[in-house]
């Protein structure tokens, strides 16, 4: 893996600024900044649930109701790796999401692999696929009640 960093500090603090962005939208249902951080022909993707979405407001159809019914969430990140290449950059990093609804609870971990792009509004993300390893709980917690 590719840990070079060829743009500066300041554009690598930017860039996780962005992807910590995301956890904080989520986790306080902030609806409105989740849609501000993706390109306009962004990509969102989850390999587990073999989905792929285009432009924020498909993103966000999929990612709100399936948090919204949830009556809280916690998504920890860590291990930043950022490679910038002028106005595009690479950034992975784990992740560790608590999900919680009634009694039940659902512990998802694994990593999310970005491409993000500078736009006069700042780093947006281009491309995030997130990319499951390990669970733990009641999967019953995180499913479509019928």
């Amino acid at each position: 893996m590719d840990v070079r960093i060829d743009g500066g500090y300041a554009d690598r603090v930017d860039i996780v600024d962005t992807v910590v962005a995301y956890a904080t939208a989520v986790d306080t249902r902030d609806w409105e900044l989740f849609a501000r951080l993706f390109t306009p022909d962004a990509v969102w993707e989850y390999h587990a649930g073999h989905e792929r979405r285009v432009g924020p407001d498909e993103i966000l159809a999929r990612v709100r109701p399936s948090i919204e019914r949830l009556e809280v969430t916690q998504h920890l990140l860590t291990n930043h790796v950022v490679a910038v290449a002028g106005d595009a950059a690479t950034h992975t990093c784990s992740f560790v999401a608590q999900h919680v609804r009634g009694n039940g609870r659902f512990l998802a971990a694994g990593r999310y692999a970005d491409e993000l792009r500078r736009t006069e509004a700042g780093w947006l993300f281009s491309s995030r696929v997130l990319l499951s390893t390990w669970a733990e709980g009641d999967p019953e917690v995180v499913r479509a009640r019928p």
